[in-house]
């Protein structure tokens, strides 16, 4: 089975500038980070940020993962455990993750397809 999955965590207070570190890391690393997809069954990953009227900045997490992957914390990979470190660092535990209830996933049959021969 496939999970579609949209969360809203909140970055600490002060933590803005590690936490777009975080993303330029990612993106700067991009071709090593795609390649700890596979491990996790992880088949779409993208992370939305948003700078609230509230004052604090917000991540969205958008994914769309296989069934028994491996848990990014599980993992050795130095993209894994760098992405760990900047989460601790920035994302404010304090604060209840929102996830999005799914109402409606639209997949395109071609992708699905291909999803369906990774499985």
């Amino acid at each position: 089975m496939t999970r579609v999955e949209l969360t809203r965590f909140r970055i600490k207070k002060g933590k803005e500038d590690k936490a777009q570190e975080w993303m330029d890391f990612l993106n700067s690393h991009h071709e090593d980070t795609v390649g700890t997809m596979a491990a996790e069954k992880m088949y779409v990953e993208t992370v939305f940020a948003e700078k609230a009227t509230d004052g604090y900045m917000y991540f969205y997490w958008y994914s769309i993962q296989g069934e028994g992957g491996q848990s990014v914390e599980e993992s050795e990979n130095y993209i894994d455990k760098k992405h760990n470190e900047y989460w601790d660092e920035c994302i404010d535990e304090t604060y209840k993750p929102i996830d999005m209830k799914l109402e409606e996933s639209l997949i395109a049959p071609k992708i699905n397809k291909i999803i369906e021969e990774i499985k």
